[in-house]
């Protein structure tokens, strides 16, 4: 074809025709512009569908992680307020008169207090992203910035998990071993019960507790633990939703072309 267009030059400046030439070569110049605007739409086109093939697949994973955390969360909130429940009905047990307590309901109570919640979170697809720039892929400048907001949002969780943990081992267990009896407790309602038996030392009232102004302080500021450990829980629950949401709706544009 190249040679077929050459001869024609050829032929044209032979014959001197001056301007049909000329005419002839911007017609030529006009065919390769055009070619090439073609090879750029064409590549522009291939690169897009790949970007937007790529951010399909990424935008999934992260999909997968977020509804896994929800779940995890569901559960986790639950099992705070089922906590949050047990600490509430333990504070209103003291008082002097600590013997008109039910002895199991208070060992039961107080079990529940060494329980140290821990959010299991999933974050390998979306940390990837993140620290990568992958996430840039994203077109959706909400949902690029609200996935910026989970690390922080889930430090705040760290942040309140932490507290309970290292309340749970500067105060709470060290009052516990030299107050109570841990295998009165252990013994009726821990996992490994069986394989502890009952104490056969003399046995320890754990209600007198009850009457402690400084126990009554740790349950107090169990309460309020659990209570912070919950906020936070729901601020990235909601945050989650939200990317849940927004990841659902541009998987199903990106689907649609």
């Amino acid at each position: 074809m190249i040679k077929y267009f050459r001869k024609i030059r050829y032929n044209l400046m032979d014959k001197n025709k001056t301007g049909k030439y000329l005419k002839y070569a911007i017609g030529e110049i006009i065919l390769v512009v055009i070619g090439i605007l073609i090879a750029l739409q064409v590549n522009n086109w291939n690169t897009k569908r790949k970007s937007d093939n790529d951010a399909l697949k990424l935008m999934s994973r992260i999909l997968v992680e977020s509804e896994q955390n929800q779940e995890e969360l569901k559960i986790r909130i639950q099992v705070v307020n089922s906590l949050l429940n047990s600490a509430e009905n333990l504070i209103i047990l003291f008082n002097d008169e600590y013997t008109n307590n039910n002895i199991r309901t208070v060992d039961s109570l107080i079990y529940d207090l060494l329980y140290t919640p821990r959010f299991n979170y999933k974050s390998s697809t979306l940390d990837e992203a993140l620290s990568s720039g992958i996430v840039s892929l994203i077109q959706s400048d909400s949902l690029r910035d609200q996935l910026y907001q989970v690390p922080n949002a889930f430090n705040n969780v760290l942040f309140f998990e932490k507290l309970i943990l290292d309340d749970y081992k500067n105060n709470l267990m060290p009052y516990l071993y030299d107050n109570i009896s841990l295998r009165q407790i252990d013994g009726t309602f821990a996992a490994i019960k069986n394989r502890l038996g009952k104490s056969n030392l003399s046995k320890v009232d754990n209600r007198i507790v009850l009457s402690d102004v400084k126990f009554e302080g740790m349950v107090d500021n169990k309460m309020y633990d659990f209570n912070s450990v919950l906020e936070s829980y729901d601020a990235f629950s909601k945050l989650n939703t939200s990317n849940i949401s927004l990841l659902e709706n541009e998987i199903k544009e990106l689907n649609k072309n």
